[in-house]
């Protein structure tokens, strides 16, 4: 007896409704089809949209350090695995390191400044945030351009 093809409209629900993402790597592991309406871009788009990233801890932006969840906080594990790799006392950046304040933190890049004082050879020179942008889990940063004065 043959077996009926599902259609993917119906098996792109089905995976929607997983659990976990780790479930819906093994369930693109099964077969060629399920990978790729798993690797599609709009199915990505919306498996994210109804599954918002955990939340790993805070952040205390004054002293650099990462507080994790702890359990019995569901994401607790996947913390304990970040706190210890990644560096959240931001060594990595250009120095002096200490000088950095931490503004915003999305999707595990961290966006920091500092004040520097541009030379501007009469004396003075002009006070500008100097910014940055980095990764604390892969040590990586990415220093933004300064903006234009007016």
């Amino acid at each position: 007896m043959a077996s009926l093809a599902i259609p993917d409209e119906l098996l792109v629900d089905i995976f929607l409704r997983l659990p976990t993402p780790e479930d819906l790597i093994r369930a693109s592991a099964a077969c060629v089809s399920f990978r790729r309406l798993v690797a599609d871009r709009s199915f990505l788009r919306r498996f994210r949209k109804i599954r918002p990233p955990p939340l790993l801890g805070f952040l205390d932006s004054g002293r650099h350090l990462f507080h994790p969840a702890v359990p019995p906080h569901p994401s607790a594990p996947a913390t304990s695995a970040v706190a210890l790799v990644a560096d959240f006392s931001f060594a990595f950046l250009p120095a002096p390191h200490q000088d950095w304040s931490v503004r915003e933190v999305r999707d595990g890049r961290v966006l920091l400044d500092r004040p520097r004082r541009h030379d501007s050879g009469d004396g003075f020179g002009a006070l500008f945030m100097e910014m940055v942008v980095c990764d604390p889990l892969h040590r990586q940063y990415l220093l933004l351009p300064q903006s234009p004065t007016t």
